[in-house]
Formats: C-alpha cells, sequence, structure tokens
C-alpha cells in the first residue's frame, strides 16, 4: 500500500466513475485498476461494487475511505507544516523567556522583528531559567532568553551568549521623600521597604544583600514582574531594577545608584548541532544583531 493508491481511491470513490477519475488524476484507466486491484488483494476485501453504468463502494470500502481521508488529511497537513518551516520567509518560531525578560524585552524584539518578516508565526511562553535549558535540550522550542545563569549549569550542548546588558536603578513612588533625587547611595536605603522579585525561587530574595552589604526588608514578594511597578506606585515599597524603556516615569521616578552594581545581562541560547528552521535562524541572527 503506497500514497498514490489512497489518493486514487479517494477519487474514485468520490466519482464513482473510472473514466471520470482517471481524467481527473492524469492516469490511465488501467493503471488506475490495476492500483486499486492491487490495493483489495492487499485489504483481502472487495472496495467497490457496479452500480448500473457507474460503481460504488462496499460496506468495506466505506469503512476504509473513512480512514483515508484522516490518513490523507494528516499527511498533507504535515506537507504543510514542513513546507512553511523550511520557508525562509515564513513559518513559526518556538521561543521561551523567564517572565520578567518576556514582560519588557521580548515584546520589542518581536515587533521590531515582525516589521520585517509579516508572516512569521511565535509561539511563545514563560518559564523558569531551568525549565527553558531543559525544552531547548530536548528540542522543544528553538530559543530560550534567560537571565540569572551564574548558579545554573549550562550543559554542553547549549549555546548560551549574552545578547543584552541592563544598568540596575532604583524606582520609588512619586511622593517618596528620594524621588526628587536623580542619584542615590544604596546606604540611604537601609530602613527602607523593598519589593522584590526572584525568578526561579519565589521563597529566595533577590540577592540585593550582594550588593547593599546588608540584609533589607522585603515587603512584598510578587509572583510576577509586571507587578513590581504597580506596586511601588501604589506606596507599597521601592524596587531595584533594570532600566528599561518601558518604566512609567508618570507613575514611579527613576534613581540612578551611585555604587556599582553588576549589569543584569540577558542570554540567549539555543542547541548546538541541532535542525533550525531557516525563520528560526533569521531570528536569531536578528537579535544577534542588535548587540
Amino acid at each position: 500500500m503506497n500514497l498514490q493508491q489512497l489518493e486514487y481511491f479517494k477519487t474514485i470513490a468520490e466519482t464513482e466513475n473510472f473514466t471520470s477519475a482517471s481524467n481527473l488524476l492524469s492516469v490511465t484507466q488501467p493503471a488506475l485498476s490495476k492500483a486499486i486491484s492491487k490495493l483489495e488483494e492487499e485489504l483481502e476485501v472487495p472496495l467497490f461494487e457496479k452500480s448500473g453504468r457507474n460503481i460504488k463502494l462496499t460496506r468495506f470500502g466505506k469503512m476504509f475511505l473513512i480512514h483515508t481521508n484522516s490518513a490523507l488529511l494528516e499527511i498533507n497537513k504535515g506537507i504543510k507544516e514542513l513546507k512553511e518551516i523550511t520557508n525562509p520567509n515564513t513559518g513559526s518560531i518556538s521561543i521561551s523567556s523567564t517572565s520578567s525578560i518576556g514582560t519588557y524585552f521580548m515584546p520589542f524584539i518581536i515587533s521590531d522583528f515582525l516589521n520585517k518578516n509579516p508572516n512569521t508565526k511565535f509561539q511563545f511562553s514563560h518559564e523558569s531559567v531551568k525549565n527553558i535549558i531543559c525544552d531547548l535540550k530536548s528540542g522543544k522550542i528553538d530559543l530560550g532568553f534567560y537571565e540569572c545563569i551564574e548558579h545554573i549549569n549550562i550543559p554542553s550542548e547549549i549555546e548560551s551568549i549574552p545578547i543584552r546588558k541592563e544598568e540596575y536603578v532604583l524606582i520609588v513612588p512619586k511622593n517618596h521623600y528620594l524621588s526628587n533625587k536623580s542619584e542615590v547611595s544604596l546606604k540611604e536605603l537601609e530602613n527602607e521597604s523593598f519589593i522584590a522579585f526572584c525568578i526561579d525561587n519565589k521563597d529566595k530574595m533577590i540577592s540585593y544583600s550582594e550588593f547593599l552589604g546588608y540584609i533589607p526588608k522585603i515587603s512584598i514578594r510578587p509572583s510576577e514582574a509586571s507587578m513590581l511597578e504597580g506596586l511601588v506606585a501604589a506606596g507599597a515599597g521601592i524596587s531595584i531594577v533594570p532600566n528599561t524603556p518601558i518604566i512609567n516615569t508618570n507613575s514611579v521616578s527613576i534613581l540612578k545608584i551611585k555604587e556599582k552594581i553588576k549589569d543584569k545581562t540577558i542570554y540567549m541560547g539555543w542547541l548546538k548541532d541541532a535542525y533550525m528552521s531557516p525563520i528560526a535562524k533569521i531570528f536569531k541572527d536578528f537579535v544577534i544583531s542588535t548587540i
């Protein structure tokens, strides 16, 4: 049994006439009859029976047609998906990022790329760094975007490169006593309440103590990075965050930090030596070109 026999069978079933089917398929009627005979021999049941000048499906043929239609539909769907994936100007890209990066960084990258490649489709999810690495390793996603990898063992089969560095700043409510200052020393914040978000472990405070020199008071640890700014604006505390374009300066004030704090680094990773569709490669190169 082969794909051609199934296509022949489907067309004959639809036309109920060998001559009409042979014309549609651009194949001689003897060749068509021979192909169906071989198919019936293999299945060991008759698929068609005469009905006047035409033919009709037997009960076996009706049963087999249901599965034939399903099989041909799935095969054609697979062919279409492969063509889309291998077409350098279209296709789907599967990516994943941490929640914080997905909130302020990925939307701009994806939007800029879609302006030049409007036929591209993205499958996008938020995951922890560990889950992103796992999904890259298993081939579930094409590209991963993450940070805070200092304490994570990146497998040797994963290529991981830095694509962006961001300076940390302090954000405070508009009515905060520091809001009119342009710069602040970490020593001035010892009595302040912080709002902190940690990407992988919600029970672990963001490592402020490493650069503050003391253990800060954490008033709230939100489950999503996108909640930080709103909580600060509402006066629930202050926060140290990467300086990004989406910080709403109408609701919070941004202060530079006098002390040098290690910049936040965003990484892009992919599985080495694995097949990557042309459109995914184009997106990868596009991201690298923005470095």
